[in-house]
């Protein structure tokens, strides 16, 4: 089952440096929003390359952008448009994450959509441009996704495909192409990370008992126990009004009192492979499919991370060997020109 979420949401991405800069919009949206509001959602994803922060469009353009610009910083990325966010759930669970990625990524690299993809411990986020919802819709709903929403959203598409009829012409003239759904064109290279990390979920109903734990995870990590200077953090937390999901290091993990957390009884620890790109992935399509459906072929579970410029795919420390080799950009090439 899909579900179109209320949210209208933007990404930014900033280097680790000037995160002092944003962290008051940090504590607002984790301490002052009303987390109940169905609109709410809240991405933070840290690696070497920096910080994407996905939320509202409202909080990036009045919190986010005005703070990071005023202290002139560095390769800041902040794309103009605004995505939708589509939740997927399925009976599957985390033991069919990475078949699920696979599948919900094929016709849209087929139909040549740009998406960024979002894992959590509870359920997987696809985030696509709000000017191609109707379009994604229509692919899905194609290729045999149920996708659920209200009677005030059909309205929307409704009006929304009248908007598009109108406007073909002038869309064709103004709209850039995307790149290729071969991405192998602007793949740098590929990184493990060191960090052995965990998934878990965070209880809602304990909110004000991890809240501040999160925080400091966040935006001070340096009063956590386990911080060192030396090593590189990964992390992401993702929050929405129904579900808060934390990965990180497992260091991390086992500092929460276990009451506040859900997690798998038998889960390994992960490791994350990195996947650098030259320049923004939010304007190619087909990164997500080229990456997940190889690994899904040979039965690699996975989670899925999309930032700026790297995709994330963090798999169990038993199937890393495995995932490695089938990521090589030979391998990933060879896979691709068989399939065709």
């Amino acid at each position: 089952m899909i579900t179109i979420l209320p949210a209208r949401i933007r990404s930014i991405h900033f280097p680790r440096s000037h995160l002092i800069h944003v962290t008051h919009a940090i504590v607002k949206i984790l301490l002052f929003k009303d987390v109940n509001e169905c609109d709410y959602f809240f991405s933070f994803t840290e690696n070497a390359s920096g910080i994407t922060v996905v939320a509202n469009e409202s909080l990036i353009e009045k919190d986010f952008l005005p703070a990071l610009e005023a202290a002139n910083c560095p390769d800041l990325g902040a794309p103009t448009g605004v995505f939708r966010v589509l939740q997927v759930d399925d009976d599957g669970g985390q033991e069919l994450s990475g078949k699920r990625i696979s599948e919900i990524s094929e016709p849209l690299a087929e139909g040549r959509f740009s998406i960024l993809y979002i894992s959590t411990y509870q359920t997987d986020f696809v985030l696509v441009s709000e000017s191609k919802l109707h379009n994604v819709i229509n692919a899905l709903r194609q290729d045999g996704f149920e996708v659920e929403h209200d009677e005030e959203f059909e309205r929307y598409l409704a009006s929304d495909k009248d908007d598009d009829d109108e406007d073909d012409e002038e869309e064709d003239i103004v709209n850039l192409p995307l790149s290729p759904v071969d991405p192998t064109q602007f793949l740098l290279d590929t990184d493990v990370l060191v960090n052995e990390l965990q998934c878990v979920g965070l209880n809602r109903h304990y909110r004000t008992d991890w809240v501040t734990i999160v925080l400091k995870i966040l935006c001070y990590p340096e009063l956590m126990h386990s911080y060192s200077e030396n090593h590189k953090r990964f992390c992401s937390f993702v929050a929405t009004s129904q579900d808060i999901s934390l990965i990180a290091d497992t260091q991390i993990v086992e500092s929460i009192d276990e009451n506040l957390l859900m997690k798998e009884e038998d889960g390994s620890n992960l490791r994350v492979i990195q996947v650098h790109f030259s320049g923004s992935n939010v304007e190619r399509c087909g990164i997500v499919r080229y990456i997940s459906k190889p690994l899904s072929k040979v039965d690699i579970n996975m989670f899925y991370l999309s930032t700026f410029m790297t995709a994330n795919i963090i798999v169990s420390v038993h199937d890393l060997d495995r995932a490695v080799s089938i990521l090589s950009p030979t391998h990933q090439k060879n896979y691709f020109n068989t399939s065709a």
